[in-house]
């Protein structure tokens, strides 16, 4: 189906918004009071449903739990978790998204609250950095689109592929900078 140059700038504009307001709370947004699995997972869906792309990428208390016997997530105390488990969760579910969660457990800090607080905030930094920079790449990458005739279908399937592309690049870049960082 052609596209007009018009409507795939429309879509650009509501892309650069929705990627504008994807945003994890800050440590102190966090709720202070330790919660039950179900305010969990309520929670976790509040703060990461902009990320998800279907109902199958929901999180799920048998996920929660899966994290816990795979040692990524402190196990609960009483029943409760706490920040330190929200933080990590939001990171975890963040990241593999792209990752495998054995490259994301190779990335998570230790479970001491401070220690997990450093590593959130420098996530929430730099989260919030790179989406503003990866706003600007794309709207640079996507110029082709905007030039020449009215329908751009050969350049938008062009820009797709390289953004598959990049996505790969970026999980490989990854993956060996976590093996050189352990080494």
């Amino acid at each position: 189906m052609p596209h007009t140059k018009a409507a795939l700038a429309n879509k650009f504009d509501e892309w650069e918004s929705y990627l504008g307001a994807l945003k994890l709370p800050a440590w102190d947004e966090l709720p202070t009071l330790e919660l039950y699995m179900d305010q969990v997972v309520i929670v976790l869906n509040d703060y990461l449903g902009m990320y998800a792309a279907g109902e199958d990428k929901t999180v799920t208390q048998a996920m929660i739990n899966n994290y816990v016997k795979q040692k990524l997530i402190p196990p609960p105390v009483k029943k409760k978790y706490s920040r330190v488990h929200l933080a990590l969760l939001m990171i975890i579910c963040t990241l593999k998204q792209t990752l495998n969660i054995s490259v994301v457990k190779e990335m998570l800090p230790a479970w001491d609250g401070d220690a997990v607080r450093r590593f959130y905030d420098r996530f929430i930094t730099v989260q919030k950095g790179f989406g503003a920079y990866f706003v600007n790449q794309v709207r640079a990458a996507a110029e082709p689109i905007f030039a020449g005739g009215d329908e751009a279908d050969a350049e938008v399937t062009d820009f797709i592929i390289s953004a598959a592309v990049a996505s790969c690049y970026a999980k490989l870049l990854t993956e060996k900078m976590i093996i050189y960082k352990n080494e």
